[in-house]
């Protein structure tokens, strides 16, 4: 099965959603490490629900909006990610292209290249700042007294983002100071 399928169903456990409701929560809660575009949503949908894995909970209608089907997972949705929750995962393969250009640091003038790690740099403490305030608001809402509050797991994922930012954040640093010396 597809990963969207999986990203889907994990957003489908926490509470019945829209197709566009789904598209909006991958591009912002799991935006850092996962996005999806309407192409693959909707046909996606369609296929679990032919599988059984959701099904539709109601129809949502707005005046001035077109009606939007809700999806909720079923049990065997539920057990589908279970299973999937739990087996192994395939090696993370990173592909940054500004690593790659650091790679070539070599061949420029380290005064050319300064400016473009500092550019760098900036845009993680931007997403650092993002996922700070994102933790913030998580656990403004997360109920403590349940150990199963989704909301944990959500801060615990948000928390890599933010280690993953100050190491960024590190090596940039160190990258100019090299350069500099």
């Amino acid at each position: 099965m597809s990963s969207i399928r999986f990203a889907m169903l994990t957003l489908l456990a926490r509470e019945p959603l829209s197709g566009y409701d789904i598209k909006q929560q991958m591009n912002s809660r799991m935006g850092p490490f996962w996005k999806a575009g309407s192409n693959q949503v909707y046909p996606e949908l369609a296929k679990m629900d032919e599988e059984g894995l959701v099904v539709l909970h109601g129809v949502e209608q707005n005046d001035y909006r077109p009606a939007r089907k809700v999806y909720k997972m079923t049990e065997s949705g539920l057990q589908e990610l279970i299973r999937w929750t739990l087996g192994p995962t395939e090696p993370e393969i990173i592909r940054d292209e500004f690593l790659l250009k650091a790679y070539n640091s070599w061949l420029v003038e380290f005064e050319e290249m300064i400016p473009r790690l500092e550019e760098k740099k900036k845009e993680h403490e931007e997403k650092l700042t993002i996922y700070l305030d994102k933790v913030n608001e998580l656990n403004d809402i997360l109920d403590r007294s349940n150990p199963r509050d989704p909301i944990l797991s959500s801060i615990n994922v948000v928390e890599f983002g933010i280690e993953y930012e100050k190491l960024y954040i590190k090596w940039c640093d160190n990258l100019i100071e090299k350069l500099k010396s």
